[in-house]
């Protein structure tokens, strides 16, 4: 029996919640239900802004602005996912977060520019013929996106209250917002969509809870 990716995604933001829960128990870090929240919520809100910059990758080229965008958003995702295992509290947050960026960047970019050429396995899930920014603007958008997301990340956090929660808020929430790509609906665009709505409603639980 087939089991539908939307169940699979859901049982792998569970899966990236125990691998949370476990370092946090070997590590005797504090507020580990917290972090597995943010574990489950980083997975399914950055899967399809993952899938689209790996879909939109291009040849294996240092000169091909789409691998740094995909070198952008797995150093963001690796870096975010390290921070919640290692993260002890605020107080120590800047030393770490400097760590952390090199040893996302090296790996970010690393893997983007290891990965083949070919086709990504689920591209027939979205509609690759028709980008979620469109013409030439939109282009320009996608390509600059990185940057202006790390500054709205820096700016909603400098002015927030300085807690981790907010902190994983934002860097999820505006981090992986804007896929390359929408996903095909077939007329249900709730069901396509489930993982990622699931992972937003996540968000916004644990940072209501966390108020």
């Amino acid at each position: 029996m087939k089991i539908h990716q939307n169940y699979i995604a859901l049982m792998a933001a569970v899966g990236f919640s125990l691998l949370v829960l476990l370092a946090n128990i070997i590590l005797q870090s504090p507020d580990g239900i917290l972090r597995m929240g943010f574990a489950a919520a980083l997975y399914l809100v950055a899967r399809d802004t993952l899938a689209g910059a790996s879909i939109a990758q291009g040849p294996r080229a240092l000169t091909n602005p789409a691998r740094w965008i995909l070198a952008f958003y797995l150093a963001l995702y690796f870096g975010t996912f390290m921070l919640l295992v290692t993260w002890k509290s605020m107080a120590y947050l800047p030393n770490q977060l400097i760590g952390v960026a090199i040893g996302a960047s090296l790996f970010g970019t690393l893997m983007a520019f290891l990965i083949s050429e070919k086709p990504h396995p689920y591209a027939h899930h979205f509609a690759t013929q028709k980008p979620m920014l469109l013409g030439r603007f939109g282009l320009f958008l996608f390509y600059i996106a990185p940057p202006l997301k790390l500054a709205a990340i820096w700016f909603f956090v400098s002015n927030s209250p300085a807690t981790t929660a907010y902190l994983f808020f934002y860097i999820i929430l505006i981090g992986f917002a804007f896929p390359r790509y929408r996903r095909k609906s077939n007329g249900n665009f709730f069901w396509a969509n489930f993982p990622t709505n699931v992972g937003y409603l996540l968000l916004v639980a644990l940072i209501y809870l966390h108020l």
